[in-house]
């Protein structure tokens, strides 16, 4: 069977062992043809992907037993495509309701190619799919199913067509061979269901800043690494990259490093450049240079991706105060634009118009979405993991909040961070009290500073996002959101899985930001379904929830109250 689905299509619909319906039937993809492998970070990527890996299972012998084994990143070859199988081979007369194993032949009252596949399957948790088994009648050999107006399988009855004997209510029994019970049912056997239900396929992913190729990768190493992209930040990314500022001591031995020279050496080249007075004095990373190894890196981490996804440039609201710019215009972006942006209780809005993101998918789950709950399962390659990737670059705002209002945002839910004199400081001493909470576990009663810092960040991600899609004219999923919390900073970007046409942040960015940042801080926020939202958590589907591809974090860590309300961070911006 031939048609065609884009690269996104098929990475969101046809991955292996998923079903779809195709050209009037239901098919399940049996493989990806000859997939192209992607230019990726390995590092990172195993890295992400030992961390989801110990998020399902939270078992690490599982991590280190998946760390021996390769990992490969690929995309669809859209010129070998995806080979697909029908199923399940179940087909119901359409005039008589008899059911059969094959569509070849007419059906025995007499109908001609009138068949109608099931859209009934059987799985487990285990990753197992199966056809359902159908009960027929042990005098006549034949069976009827009548018409099921509801997706509930228990509720099917089948009868003979020819003595109608009542033969089964539900499809029979069956034990999955895997022999495994469910996690939360404790039951052996297979569930039944239709076969777009996302119990019976929920594929998991993550999303990462991949630069599309390792030369820019490469340049941001050469340019001093991680810590030159984290002095740079710091100091309110005022270049356009890391590599256009001086270096420091601490950057320029990273980059000595990397190029193959010791450390010993690299620092006495280093403190050579420094007597000469080549290198800048903001190697100081204040509290954060003080702070526990593991804060530091995240810190690193999160620069390198603002860094990368910035690498081919943003516009910033100075930037559009071109010649020939109208008065009108003129006036909105050096009065307008910046006076939204401080109400929003915002440091900067950016335009990233080749914004290079990546989603990847791992695994998937039968059964649910809720890791503890149930099993992840993983994609296997030719050497060991495969990882399924739409690489793409798209257009994306950033966002990021003012350092000076976190701070005293933290400070009135009486979290107490290092002091500081100036903005560098401020977000260095932020940067170094936060112990990020993992996406995959429950927001916890008693809140830490980095759980207050990530429900903040993720909070008003959503609200944007939500806002958003009205000024730009698009559905929520056509939206994606990249946190970087440790900085008080998150893009929304387009994601090429909805109808979203590229160029509508742009026109967000020039034409409506002042009052699409507005409609951000005024419009309503409170929760048709208070008060029992408010009494259970402070957001739901109706106020706050996205769906699963546009949020990442299982919409956990969002509370309106972070944002509104009497101890809300927009309260501090009146």
């Amino acid at each position: 069977m031939k048609d065609m689905r884009s690269g996104t299509q098929v990475l969101y619909g046809l991955l292996p062992e998923q079903t779809a319906d195709l050209q009037g039937g239901i098919w399940k993809t049996v493989e990806w043809r000859d997939p192209i492998p992607v230019d990726v970070d390995e590092a990172a990527i195993r890295q992400r992907l030992e961390a989801e890996i110990l998020g399902w299972t939270k078992d690490q012998g599982a991590v280190r037993a998946s760390r021996a084994l390769d990992v490969e990143v690929v995309k669809v070859n859209e010129s070998r495509g995806v080979k697909v199988e029908r199923f399940p081979e179940i087909y119901i007369c359409r005039r008589c309701r008899r059911v059969e194993s094959t569509r070849a032949r007419d059906c025995a009252c007499g109908a001609h190619n009138l068949w109608q596949q099931s859209h009934f399957v059987g799985y487990h948790e285990c990753g197992r799919l199966e056809e359902p088994r159908v009960p027929r009648c042990d005098r006549h050999n034949q069976v009827s199913m009548d018409y099921q107006p509801t997706i509930d399988a228990s509720k099917i009855l089948f009868r003979c067509p020819v003595c109608d004997k009542h033969l089964h209510r539900g499809f029979p029994f069956r034990r999955c061979p895997c022999g495994r019970q469910w996690g939360k049912r404790g039951s052996h056997a297979l569930a039944f269901t239709v076969h777009r239900s996302a119990s019976v396929y929920s594929p998991q992913s993550f999303v990462v800043i991949n630069p599309g190729n390792k030369r820019r990768l490469i340049e941001i190493t050469e340019a001093g690494g991680p810590r030159r992209a984290l002095t740079w930040l710091l100091n309110g990314m005022i270049e356009d990259r890391p590599s256009e500022r001086r270096h420091t001591t601490g950057s320029l031995v990273d980059q000595l490093v990397a190029s193959g020279v010791s450390r010993a050496v690299a620092e006495q080249m280093a403190s050579l450049a420094a007597n000469h007075g080549e290198l800048t004095s903001e190697d100081d990373l204040g509290p954060l240079g003080t702070a526990p190894s593991d804060r530091l890196l995240r810190a690193e981490r999160e620069a390198t991706d603002l860094a990368l996804a910035t690498f081919d440039g943003r516009v910033r609201v100075t930037d559009l105060l071109t010649d020939g710019v109208p008065p009108a215009m003129r006036d909105r972006y050096s009065n307008g634009y910046p006076a939204a942006i401080r109400r929003a209780g915002l440091e900067t809005v950016e335009l990233a118009d080749r914004f290079p993101v990546m989603r990847a998918v791992y695994g998937f789950t039968r059964g649910g979405t809720t890791p503890g709950e149930v099993s992840l399962n993983l994609f296997s390659g030719k050497r060991g993991r495969r990882v399924y990737a739409d690489p793409q670059q798209s257009e994306a705002l950033m966002f990021r909040l003012d350092p000076e209002l976190i701070r005293r945002w933290l400070n009135d839910r009486h979290h107490r961070l290092p002091e500081a004199t100036d903005l560098r400081g401020t977000r260095a001493a932020i940067a170094s009290a936060i112990d990020l909470p993992d996406r995959f576990n429950e927001q916890p009663g008693e809140t830490t500073v980095g759980a207050d810092l990530l429900t903040l960040v993720h909070t008003y991600a959503h609200r944007v996002i939500r806002q958003l899609s009205v000024f730009a004219g698009v559905d929520r999923e056509s939206l994606g959101e990249y946190l970087l919390p440790t900085h008080g900073t998150f893009f929304v970007f387009a994601a090429a899985r909805g109808d979203f046409v590229l160029g509508g942040l742009q026109a967000v960015f020039e034409n409506d930001l002042r009052d699409f940042l507005d409609a951000v801080v005024d419009a309503e926020h409170r929760c048709p379904l208070d008060p029992a939202c408010e009494r259970n958590g402070g957001a739901c589907h109706a106020c706050s929830h996205l769906g699963e591809p546009v949020c990442g974090h299982f919409n956990r860590y969002l509370r309106r109250d972070a944002l509104f309300g009497p101890a809300g961070y927009l309260g501090l911006t009146r």
